[in-house]
């Protein structure tokens, strides 16, 4: 499954490093991922890998992720003639349930290839719907099915609702609230997620106990879009369920910015600017963070970083 974890690392890299000036029409999901998305799907999450490929910023930042992203897939590139950080194009990732999560990974894929690879790996095969569904020999309880072009991956559960759905004559619609704030997000983002979030969806060491995740725990939906091309700029709401709890979150993030700037403003001026570029608001139980970066000042950081480091 280290290919799997490849596709991963490829999305959140690029994903990770995003944004800029913003065109006023709403995005829209691709016709392939929205056959596969359940109407109770509550987030969905897009990555335009292909848009972000292209990018100067994103190449600078996959020369550093070359190695670890080939470390253990040598073997499937060879065989298989798919290169996750060359042939990705599109990810989208469906927040079905609690702990539910089903990724549909669109680019250059042969089936016929890929299945080949892993039938002979000999991981423990399913039919549903008359898909093959290859289970996850890692004992993670994942699991995936090829297509030509595209890959459905997520938990068992999740990917047979992504293959029920499939079967269906017609596309169900999605929940109105998760339709209506997909049209929230302006086109010519590469990454953009709506939809409800909480502090469960965290990685679990986001999630011990401290006053900011109690805080947090009021979180109930949000949004978050981002754009790059010689600079990064990206908009992110979250919605809480009271004005108090976003007026916290949004005093405590204020405070760490200033403290933050406090501490480098002498020794390090360039970082300042870069927090500088960091802005928190609030609107009722809304709370917003803007950033605007400039791409020559990230990769000043970068170079001294490297070099304070030799």
């Amino acid at each position: 499954m280290k290919w799997m974890g490849g596709l991963v690392v490829v999305a959140v890299v690029m994903g990770w490093v995003a944004t800029a000036t913003i065109p006023a029409a709403p995005v829209s999901i691709d016709p392939a991922s929205l056959k596969f998305l359940p109407p109770e799907t509550e987030g969905i999450a897009f990555v335009d890998v292909a848009s972000l490929r292209n990018t100067a910023l994103i190449q600078d930042v996959l020369k550093t992720a070359t190695i670890e992203l080939q470390k253990g897939m040598a073997d499937f590139v060879s065989e298989t003639g798919v290169n996750p950080q060359e042939d990705v194009d599109r990810v989208t990732v469906g927040k079905l349930g609690a702990n539910e999560i089903l990724m549909i990974v669109q680019g250059r894929i042969d089936k016929f290839k890929v299945e080949q690879y892993f039938k002979e790996k000999g991981p423990d095969e399913e039919t549903y719907l008359g898909q093959t569904i290859y289970r996850d020999k890692d004992g993670g309880g994942g699991g995936f099915v090829f297509f030509d072009g595209l890959v459905l991956m997520g938990q068992i559960d999740a990917v047979k609702k992504g293959l029920d759905q499939m079967s269906l004559p017609g596309s169900a619609p999605l929940r109105s609230d998760l339709t209506a704030a997909i049209q929230t997000i302006e086109a010519g983002n590469q990454v953009w997620a709506v939809g409800d979030f909480s502090i469960s969806d965290f990685p679990p060491a986001l999630r011990e106990p401290t006053p900011i995740v109690d805080m947090l725990k009021s979180l109930q939906r949000g949004t978050y879009q981002m754009r790059i091309d010689n600079d990064i700029h990206a908009r992110a709401t979250g919605t809480f369920s009271d004005e108090n709890s976003a007026r916290n979150i949004g005093d405590l993030a204020r405070g760490a910015l200033a403290v933050a700037k406090m501490q480098v403003a002498q020794k390090q001026p360039d970082l300042v600017h870069l927090l500088d570029g960091i802005q928190v608001s609030n609107s009722g139980p809304t709370l917003t963070v803007r950033v605007d970066e400039s791409g020559d000042l990230l990769k000043k950081l970068q170079t001294s970083g490297f070099k304070r480091g030799k």
